[in-house]
């Protein structure tokens, strides 16, 4: 066993010890292969060193995960993004207590740079997937936002001023949250239910806020404001702050609606979870489909779980296998099999059967490699 530096560490090392952050919860259990992903993820936790063991595990029995294959431009990303997160925290900083605009296009330009690290939708979204848990403040949420809107708004095949617009919309969606008591402008997704009643209402005035902070400047576009007062309106009438429903919505608030709940799904999730695209897909079914654009929200359902197309897999019971379909429920009917009953169906490359995983109680997805 030795004693490391986390700047020392290298993909195919094994932990010897159990990684803890600093309030002593385990970040990374012992006899974990680490990958470059996981060492960027230390580093975001502020770990210093780690213990590894004397030989790395042999290359050819550490699994290649998806984020393997990518680590490179994700660590290029997630630096980016971090910068990009400190310039973006800076500005609207400024404009609050300084009295300065907002600096609307030049945080624009920094959001084309961030993207344009990635040159597709797929891409982009699994980098995203790849930092989870790495920046947790309101202003990488929006960030996380904005790139969402816009990966949407490319699936939706809008033209791309309608593309940055989308983005600009979740960029600033939740600036109203800086207006809010500090004990609870921090708060978001499912740890809202920590939260007092009296708390909830007041967090779910920064819709109103953000609207009336966006509208004091004539740089903001007026779905941009919009999105900020519209984000949590849904489709059914059963959201805030006015129930508004249906086209009394703003097309673009439509959109970051759907991105806004899925980044609250990405950060509640475990950092580990390989399979999130997939319950990104329970996630709006749990959560009622008909509370948002279905029309998008569809679109937006059929790509993500088109990620996992011919991705390698392996079971629980040892086997592995190829993903050959996706499909779920009654989501995409078009797109289903004639059992449309049919959840995950994993095509094994050796013995060319097909295994359909509903029908198999004690046979689950162990990891996507």
């Amino acid at each position: 066993m030795k004693r490391l530096p986390v700047s020392d560490l290298k993909s195919g090392m094994v932990t010897a010890e159990d990684i803890l952050t600093y309030d002593l919860k385990v970040l990374v259990p012992k006899g974990v292969v680490l990958t470059e992903n996981i060492i960027t993820r230390l580093d975001g936790y502020s770990v210093y060193y780690a213990c590894v063991e004397d030989e790395a595990a042999n290359e050819f029995n550490r699994p290649i995960s998806m984020a393997d294959k990518t680590s490179g431009s994700t660590n290029q990303f997630s630096r980016e993004f971090g910068r990009f997160c400190e310039y973006f925290q800076e500005s609207i900083t400024n404009t609050l207590y300084r009295n300065e605009p907002i600096r609307e296009k030049e945080l624009m330009n920094g959001f084309t740079r961030l993207i344009s690290l990635e040159d597709s939708s797929k891409g982009l979204l699994m980098s995203l997937l790849g930092m989870r848990g790495l920046h947790p403040s309101v202003y990488a949420h929006c960030i996380n936002v904005a790139v969402i809107s816009y990966i949407l708004a490319d699936w939706l095949k809008l033209p791309e001023n309608d593309k940055l617009l989308s983005a600009e919309c979740g960029l600033f969606h939740d600036i109203g949250k800086i207006m809010l008591p500090s004990s609870i402008s921090g708060i978001s997704g499912s740890k809202l239910n920590r939260l007092t009643s009296k708390e909830l209402e007041i967090a779910k005035t920064h819709t109103i806020e953000g609207f009336h902070l966006l509208g004091r400047y004539k740089n903001i576009p007026k779905s941009v404001q919009n999105a900020a007062l519209m984000h949590h309106e849904k489709f059914d009438g059963s959201g805030y702050p006015y129930r508004l429903k249906g086209d009394e919505i703003d097309s673009f608030a439509r959109i970051v609606a759907i991105a806004n709940s899925l980044a609250n799904a990405i950060s509640a999730s475990s950092p580990n979870s390989c399979t999130y695209p997939l319950s990104a897909v329970k996630y709006f079914e749990n959560s009622g489909l008909h509370k948002y654009e279905l029309k998008y929200l569809l679109v937006f359902l059929e790509n993500v779980v088109n990620l996992f197309s011919d991705a390698p897999v392996k079971l629980s019971q040892g086997m592995d296998g190829n993903v050959i379909l996706v499909a779920y429920n009654n989501c995409l009917p078009k797109r289903a099999p004639e059992n449309d009953s049919d959840d995950f169906i994993i095509h094994q490359q050796y013995y060319r059967s097909i295994i359909q995983l509903s029908t198999k109680k004690n046979v689950s997805l162990e990891t996507i490699v």
